[in-house]
């Protein structure tokens, strides 16, 4: 993937999730609740109408709806994706660094593994 093929709400997904929650102590990255499934944008599940009220209406133009919430109860912005707050570059080095950083995972097959860190991870963080 390029950072520029992705929605900006996919973007704010990746910053967050290997950005530490600003509001909490023990909260290292977005991380879905334990009652969400979560399932790549490739692989949509084989009934996307299925509980979609529990997701709200904000949903892209390709019917796919992202995570709203961290675990830890706090949004995307309270994980470092708020572009208005960080600039526009800062906002996109963190882009670009959290895509390098979903590609390791990719690589590993540990992409849907929110708890996994490595040594690799850690230094880029």
């Amino acid at each position: 993937y390029h950072i520029q093929h992705l929605s900006d709400d996919l973007v704010t997904l990746k910053i967050a999730r290997h950005t530490p929650c600003s509001l909490c102590i023990d909260c290292f990255g977005l991380h879905p609740p334990s009652d969400i499934q979560i399932l790549r944008d490739d692989h949509p599940p084989e009934n996307s109408l299925t509980d979609l009220a529990q997701y709200g209406s904000d949903e892209e133009d390709n019917g796919i709806t992202y995570l709203r919430h961290c675990r830890c109860g706090h949004g995307p912005q309270q994980h470092g994706a708020n572009e208005a707050e960080l600039g526009k570059d800062e906002y996109s080095r963190r882009a670009n660094l959290a895509l390098r950083m979903d590609q390791h995972l990719e690589v590993l097959g540990k992409l849907l593994d929110f708890t996994y860190s490595d040594a690799e991870l850690s230094a880029l963080r």
